[in-house]
């Protein structure tokens, strides 16, 4: 029994230690992304994916030289930027899907439902809009991220896109196109501060004579 009881004890003790070894060798567990690192993963691909097809159209429909060479550079710069991003998805676990988002789909369909002039002019205004779009998505991941794969990929596509933006606002001066970034609900409040101080105080003016009149009546 001696001699059983101390073979087991050796089998314990190195079954212990190699299980130890290799605990340490495969070190700590890689931690999942946030959310935030995954759904700007996601909307980068969508956003490439996008790129990509609307690239692939103005090939097919531009009427000018300088839409159908934005439109290269598109499917160029797009396809590269997605495939190191692909490969960080599937070393990090993260899915993505296979397609743009519907609405990226319907804004495409729109754009190549017109032509010749028309079409030029619709597609920098939807790509102006799409890479304003990205860089600020960009911008997010690397003010909010955690996982830092994803915040080098947002890092290294911020410069691409943002030259994709301003070749693509040349273009739009050229075809006499407005390039400011529309006010939005921020310019609306902006607008509208004033008339609403002038109401606020007419209100005030209001309350304070009422409430004198009603001082008045009670010492009367």
């Amino acid at each position: 029994m001696s001699v059983l009881r101390r073979t087991l004890a050796v089998l314990t003790a190195v079954l212990t230690a190699t299980a130890g070894a290799l605990l340490l060798a495969a070190g700590p567990a890689a931690a999942q992304p946030s959310q935030q690192d995954q759904d700007w993963m996601v909307f980068a691909h969508q956003s490439n994916l996008a790129e990509i097809a609307a690239g692939q159209a103005a090939l097919e429909q531009a009427t000018t030289d300088a839409v159908r060479e934005h439109g290269q550079m598109l499917i160029d710069d797009h396809t590269k930027l997605d495939a190191d991003l692909t490969a960080a998805a599937e070393e990090l676990g993260v899915e993505l899907p296979s397609e743009p988002t519907e609405e990226q789909q319907q804004i495409l369909a729109s754009v190549t439902a017109q032509s010749g002039e028309a079409f030029d002019r619709a597609w920098v205004e939807a790509q102006i809009t799409s890479h304003r779009q990205t860089l600020a998505a960009g911008e997010r991941e690397l003010a909010e991220g955690s996982e830092q794969a994803a915040k080098d990929l947002a890092s290294a596509s911020a410069p691409v896109v943002q030259m994709h933006l301003d070749a693509l606002l040349a273009t739009a001066q050229d075809l006499g196109l407005p390039t400011g970034v529309p006010a939005g609900t921020g310019g609306q409040a902006a607008s509208s501060s004033p008339a609403l101080a002038v109401t606020l105080v007419g209100a005030g003016v209001l309350a304070v004579v009422l409430a004198g009149a009603v001082l008045v009546r009670r010492r009367a």
